[in-house]
């Protein structure tokens, strides 16, 4: 039960991160040929692929199956029990999967670190806030040690007092009452607060901070595409040919943001559409090839081990995880 309750807590935490207007049901969109079941979290990653998922199209001789999911306890209990054969996940969760012999592996990524640390009290360096309170989501989830660790390398994490709300809809009205003069908040929070108060600043990209300190590309990676391994050996073109849409679909959503956002509330995506265009902006949303990022995640899976290894299952995976094509 506490393994379960660890899990949920951690995939809470992604969602809270790609979006609170997430719905409680599901979308579901295929044709009638062989089926390949894709799950999608509702919010950033939704909005990614809401291109092809719309699109209806099949790949070779599959017909494409995608629900997008509204809850992080359905997401999860779907991976655990593997029903589906490729999902986009916490990257995480992608570790704790295979650390727990799961049949998967991860092939892409769609996203990279969205969270912000942000000021009511206009501009300001990191090394300003010495003695000052910061609220965050979640203590001991993967935001609140992805910014522990930023404050570890800057020496700062003794002279910052941490506080903590439970989740997204708790951080606005902290906000945006004055209790929380600073804070470290995701997408889609950050457009909402700054479309709310005009005063707010950024003071630190976290995801652009972590490249810094880590000399790594992309930052951490956020949102996983994992596919189970047997329909990757069976079928290696299907794979590399699914990829090559989802890049497509992330770069349209990147390009023609206001487009993507009528396409996505059209088929019953939910989405503060005032807030929407903004919110893709700074949501990270990138693709990359497993191949390409291996180093990314393993910092990031080296971190988290250190901070909580029960976060990834236990240990860093071998680089078996990813997908080399």
């Amino acid at each position: 039960m506490k393994k379960i309750i660890i899990t949920l807590l951690i995939v809470i935490t992604f969602f809270i991160i790609l979006g609170d207007d997430i719905v409680s049901e599901k979308r579901e969109i295929k044709n009638d040929k062989k089926i390949v079941k894709v799950y999608i979290p509702d919010g950033t990653p939704a909005i990614g692929m809401e291109k092809m998922v719309s699109s209806k199209e099949n790949i070779k001789d599959f017909s494409m199956k995608y629900e997008i999911e509204g809850t992080p306890d359905t997401l999860v209990a779907e991976v655990m029990k593997e029903n589906p054969d490729i999902s986009i996940v916490p990257s995480n969760l992608a570790a704790q999967a295979y650390n727990k012999g799961l049949d998967y592996e991860i092939i892409g990524t769609v996203g990279f670190g969205s969270l912000y640390l942000i000021s009511t009290e206009g501009e300001a360096k990191l090394e300003d806030l010495k003695g000052k309170e910061v609220f965050g989501i979640g203590k001991g989830l993967t935001p609140d040690l992805v910014f522990k660790t930023v404050l570890k390398e800057k020496n700062l994490i003794d002279k910052i007092n941490l506080s903590y709300v439970c989740g997204g809809t708790e951080i606005l009205p902290a906000v945006l009452s004055g209790k929380a003069k600073y804070a470290v908040v995701p997408e889609p929070a950050l457009s909402t607060l700054m479309s709310k108060n005009k005063n707010i600043k950024i003071i630190l990209n976290i995801n652009k901070e972590w490249e810094k300190i880590f000399g790594v590309e992309e930052g951490f990676p956020q949102s996983t595409i994992i596919a189970k391994k047997s329909l990757i050996k069976n079928d290696k073109e299907f794979i590399d040919l699914f990829l090559e849409k989802v890049e497509k679909s992330i770069l349209f959503s990147n390009e023609n943001k206001d487009e993507v956002v009528e396409l996505f509330i059209n088929n019953g995506g939910k989405i503060n559409k005032d807030i929407a265009s903004k919110s893709i902006e700074n949501s990270n949303l990138k693709f990359k090839k497993a191949k390409e990022t291996k180093e990314e995640y393993i910092k990031y899976y080296e971190i988290l081990e250190k901070e909580n290894s029960k976060s990834i299952g236990g240990k860093v995976p071998d680089e078996k995880i990813f997908y080399e094509g």
